[in-house]
């Protein structure tokens, strides 16, 4: 009985129409669990990419079938072509903010200084870039160059909101119990 069962299971999985349908897979693009950080003026979603250039980690842009990360650094922007991309969910809970309190490590500069990733409206785009604590600007790559933008956004921890309310006078010490 057994050699009968596996003879039918046999027969049908070798069978061509069925073997297809299990070799097709959706394809499943690399950046399907990337961060989204902006973007570009022809509608192409950008995502984070990490780079390493001149003995420091740095945040960058790449999109789908780019395969390099472009980084602003030094007035330029440079295109790597060996660089990583993180997964969203490695930042857990996360918010854009216009301050850096709770903004998230992604890169280290030369002199070993955090770099967080921001983002900006610029030329009708999201544009990624990167900055710094005390840093006050947004450096993005764009046409070739690094630009230095001013109103921009950090990639942050979300910030906890505690609201204190004064305690009704009278009402100091007193126990409410509800059963």
């Amino acid at each position: 009985m057994n050699n009968i069962v596996l003879l039918v299971l046999i027969l049908i999985l070798s069978h061509s129409s069925f073997a297809n349908s299990i070799m097709l897979q959706p394809n499943v693009s690399p950046l399907a669990a990337a961060l989204r950080t902006g973007t570009d003026t022809n509608g192409t979603v950008l995502y984070l990419c990490i780079a390493k250039l001149f003995d420091s980690i740095q945040p960058g842009k790449t999109w789908a079938g780019y395969n390099r990360c472009n980084v602003p650094y030094g007035g330029k922007e440079y295109i790597v072509e060996q660089f990583s991309i993180p997964e969203q969910h490695s930042f857990g809970s996360f918010s854009w903010e216009r301050h850096q309190l709770n903004a998230i490590p992604i890169g280290r500069d030369t002199d070993d200084k955090p770099l967080y990733v921001c983002h900006t409206v610029f030329n009708g785009s999201i544009q990624p870039g990167k900055t710094w604590p005390g840093y006050n600007h947004c450096n993005i790559s764009y046409a070739g160059r690094e630009i230095i933008t001013d109103f921009f956004r950090v990639l942050s921890r979300p910030q906890e909101i505690i609201i204190k309310s004064p305690v009704p006078e009278g009402q100091i010490g007193t126990i409410h119990r509800h059963y």
